[in-house]
Parts: C-alpha cells; sequence; structure tokens
C-alpha cells in the first residue's frame, strides 16, 4: 500500500457513490463476497445482524457486521426507506450510509453512500450464488424488474457468464424499453418482453428485482433447468417467487434465518409448501465447498437473497482497501486537528 495514499491515523476517508462504482468493479465485489463466505462457514457466530425500526412513512434498518474470522473490520449501514419519497420530495427511496471501524484498534476509518454500495453488493451477492446455481455455459438469461437494482445485476451477470441474449420485463413498459435501448450490446443483445411468461421462456438464468407484494414468478411457469436469483423480497411484505415454484426448486439462500423471517422462503415456510430444513445450502456452505450448488442440467435452483451485514462489511472493506491503495476518495480529519 503506497504510503502517499493511505489516510492519516487521525483521518477517514469519504467515498461516494461515483467512487464506489469505480473501486468495486463486479469482480472485485464478488470475490471480496467469496472470501468472506468462505471465512464464515468455520466462524458461525460472524453473522451479520440486522435492526429495524419503523417511522412515519416507512422504515428504518440497520445492518452490521464483523469481517468474518480475521475480525480485521466492522461495518455499519444506516438505511432510511420512505417508499413515497421520490412522489413527495423527489429524493430516492433508500439512503444512507455506511460507517466502516478497525476493530483492532477501534479507528474509525471509512464513511460511504450505502446506496451505491448495496446495489453493488446485492448484484455481487446474486451472480456469486450463480457461479454455483446455474449451468456453466449459461447464455440466456431474464430481468424482471428494470429499477436501479437492475444495472448492478447485468453488469455483475455479465462478469462471469459470457450472456448473449437477455429478456427484460418491468410493469412500466417505458422503463422495461429505455433500459434495453442504454444497456444492449453488440454481443449481447437486450429486448423487452410483453410478459413474464415471454421473459423467462429457455433461459438459464432469471433474476427478479422488484418491490412486488405477490409473486413474479408462478407456480404455472416452466423454469425447468433455470436459476432464479430472487433479490427483491427483502423483508416479510415482499413476495416475489411462488411457494409452489419453491416446493420445486433446489433452494439455495444467503442467510437461513434472515431468508425464513423476511424472504420468499418466509411465505413458503408459512404456506406449508416447505420447510427450512428443505434449504439445500447457504452461501457459506457453498463459497467453503461443504455443498453443491446445482446437482442437474434440468434442477430448478432458486437463490433467496435477503442482505446481510455480511455482505456490506465484506463490500466495504474491500472499498475502503481499494480507495487507500489507489487515494480515491476525500479524507476528512475527524478529530478536527490539533487543540
Amino acid at each position: 500500500m503506497p504510503e502517499s495514499v493511505a489516510p492519516a491515523s487521525s483521518e477517514i476517508v469519504l467515498l461516494s457513490g461515483h467512487d464506489l462504482r469505480r473501486l468495486l468493479s463486479p469482480q472485485v465485489a464478488i470475490e471480496a463476497l467469496r472470501e468472506t463466505y468462505a471465512a464464515l462457514a468455520d466462524n458461525r457466530g460472524d453473522q451479520g445482524r440486522s435492526l429495524g425500526f419503523t417511522v412515519e412513512g416507512g422504515s428504518i434498518h440497520v445492518k452490521c457486521g464483523l469481517l468474518p474470522g480475521s475480525h480485521l473490520a466492522f461495518a455499519s449501514k444506516v438505511n432510511v426507506n420512505l417508499p413515497e419519497n421520490a412522489k413527495l420530495r423527489g429524493l430516492p427511496t433508500i439512503q444512507g450510509i455506511v460507517a466502516v471501524l478497525d476493530a483492532k484498534n477501534g479507528r474509525p476509518l471509512a464513511v460511504m453512500d450505502s446506496i451505491a454500495l448495496t446495489g453493488i453488493r446485492t448484484a455481487a451477492t446474486a451472480a456469486l450464488a450463480a457461479q454455483y446455481g446455474a449451468r456453466k455455459n449459461s447464455t440466456r438469461a431474464a430481468i424482471i424488474g428494470c429499477g436501479a437494482q437492475a444495472k448492478y445485476q447485468l453488469e455483475a451477470m455479465r462478469s462471469v457468464f459470457a450472456l448473449r441474449t437477455i429478456r427484460v420485463f418491468d410493469v412500466d413498459k417505458a422503463r422495461a424499453e429505455a433500459f434495453a435501448t442504454a444497456h444492449s450490446m453488440q454481443n449481447c443483445a437486450i429486448t423487452p418482453a410483453p410478459s413474464i411468461s415471454a421473459a423467462i421462456t429457455g433461459v438459464d438464468i432469471c433474476i427478479t428485482c422488484t418491490t412486488s407484494k405477490s409473486p413474479v414468478l408462478t407456480e404455472d411457469l416452466d423454469l425447468k433447468g433455470c436459476f432464479v436469483a430472487a433479490v427483491g423480497a427483502d423483508n416479510a411484505e415482499k413476495h416475489e417467487i411462488a411457494p409452489g415454484l419453491m416446493r420445486r426448486a433446489r433452494i439455495l439462500v444467503d442467510d437461513l434465518e434472515a431468508c425464513a423471517a423476511g424472504g420468499d422462503l418466509s411465505h413458503a415456510v408459512r404456506s406449508g409448501a416447505v420447510s427450512k430444513d428443505r434449504v439445500h445450502a447457504d452461501l457459506a456452505e457453498l463459497a467453503s465447498g461443504q455443498k453443491q450448488g446445482r446437482l442437474a442440467a434440468d434442477d430448478l435452483v432458486i437463490f433467496d437473497a435477503s442482505g446481510s451485514g455480511v455482505q456490506d462489511v465484506a463490500a466495504a472493506w474491500a472499498a475502503y482497501r481499494e480507495a487507500t491503495r489507489t487515494g480515491a476518495g476525500l479524507r476528512f480529519d475527524l478529530s478536527g486537528g490539533a487543540a
């Protein structure tokens, strides 16, 4: 690490969303998560923690975690979620910050934008799971929901699979068309689909990144051999995958308890379609090689992602290390200088 760009002992690094998008390429984020989850397999007590509060018009969520195994760093993410924010105030639905601290000496290290960090680590987590759960020669994908998360998902999946055709669907037809136009490439065509059924027909990978409160993937859909990354349902009100599909699938999760409490798994468990012991593996077991994601080409594999403090600390620590290596971001003297 070059001494010229390493922060002084009283300085913290400030990283904007733009900084994070430059520092955390999909490859960097995916490898950071792979290393972190492999360490978590032998250090289960290092699973992240979450806390939620209800406020007028929305909620506040805190996710935090120690870097598994090494305990080198601690990160805490505070997000305020106000669904009417865009309409009422012209502000993003979710806003917040991530704080990173040295867990060995207690020194605050960095403060960074949570919107970009969450988008990057959510997509990297799905891509990591896809490396275990999708067919290796996957070339066809579908993205259901063309909001802010879709771009991150597209970049992450393209970084690990040679995708050639992608179909997208959104309840807002114009948004799906704009997404397809903006992100289509010569070697990877993106086209809007008229329906979810048309979008998912024959695909190898399907990503659902919506805010839906009722299943967007229903029991009647033919998803034989597909890998589904369900990343939208991060609380008990949201619901993307029908319980009947969960019953037919080989189920993977990022955090078993969190998914059982608030992910698509929670709906399947409450309906009686599956039990928690029907989950085949979590990311720690996959990253450490303890279990396999896909066993047969025709398996329907569903990855239920709830998001966790483990993912946040992995991505935030990687961003901080890249920032100190390259000098990215701003430096702020938290002590205020000499007394």
